[in-house]
């Protein structure tokens, strides 16, 4: 009964040590693309944020040059609801002109309706 028992966990082991441990090569790439549909919308909800809030005019922020990632909300964010904290949403960053002091702020954008979150300090 206990040969059995110890054939059994050397069998799982083995099994988890040659099938469950795969090199970084072998894994399967889980990152998307944006549409660019929803690029357009997320950049210009964060453009329009920005010019609304005073932080930039049209000339000023750069549409070309936005960067969205993926964001997880924290308390140290500016946003405007606490029940927030804790999603992924969309983290729109637009590149600044060299001569700029402070940088944009970074607008954060709910992912399933489009509706800013807040913002984080930029850089």
């Amino acid at each position: 009964m206990k040969r059995k028992m110890i054939n059994t966990i050397v069998f799982f082991c083995l099994s988890i040590m040659l099938f469950g441990c795969t090199s970084d090569e072998e894994r399967i790439d889980v990152s998307f693309e944006l549409s660019n549909d929803i690029k357009v919308n997320v950049t210009q909800v964060a453009k329009d944020y920005l010019i609304k809030n005073n932080c930039g005019t049209s000339e000023s922020i750069q549409v070309e040059t936005a960067s969205i990632t993926d964001h997880l909300v924290n308390a140290s964010d500016g946003i405007s609801k606490p029940k927030d904290i804790g999603q992924v949403v969309y983290k729109v960053t637009f590149k600044d002109k060299s001569h700029v002091a402070t940088g944009l702020p970074e607008v954060l954008i709910k992912k399933d309706n489009n509706r800013v979150v807040g913002f984080t300090v930029g850089k």
